[in-house]
């Protein structure tokens, strides 16, 4: 009985242990870059969705440093999309820097994404979609101030 009970015991723990990792990662929250951010000298804090406009979380009156701003024009059959962010600082010493810009379409799909690091100048990205999406959605991740997005709806003349 106790040889069996030793056995059974690591057989449990790593079960639990496996469950819990998978229950952590699998929150659509997650998936999509969300999850856990640390701002600096403001403790932990959870970000389930990303900041917009009308709802800056903890970060408003930054909105206009950390939005990203879509533009696009028509190139041949696609489109050729734009996403910067104005007025954030690259800073190094800080650090306080844009890590990353992803750009989706209306449903979701991931149709690119540009890292960044501290030492880069001001963030921007380009893309060529080889298909033109009725609608874009960006996302850009500060390093302290969490992800926030922008949307917009792709009319062409």
């Amino acid at each position: 009985m106790k040889k069996s009970l030793l056995v059974l015991i690591p057989i449990v723990l790593v079960a639990a242990a496996l469950t819990l990792s998978a229950l952590g990662s699998g929150t659509p929250g997650a998936q999509a870059g969300y999850g856990q951010s640390k701002p600096q000298g403001q403790g932990e804090y959870k970000q389930d969705k990303p900041y917009t406009r009308e709802n800056p979380g903890p970060w408003a009156g930054a909105e206009d440093k950390h939005l990203p701003q879509i533009t696009y024009e028509k190139m041949g059959m696609g489109l050729k999309v734009t996403v910067k962010v104005d007025n954030h600082p690259m800073d190094p010493a800080k650090p306080h820097y844009i890590m990353w810009i992803r750009l989706e379409d209306g449903m979701g799909k991931v149709l690119g994404k540009h890292a960044f690091k501290a030492t880069d100048p001001a963030p921007e990205a380009s893309f060529e979609l080889k298909s033109v999406p009725a609608n874009l959605k960006a996302f850009e991740r500060c390093n302290i101030h969490g992800i926030w997005m922008s949307e917009a709806k792709v009319e062409l003349q």
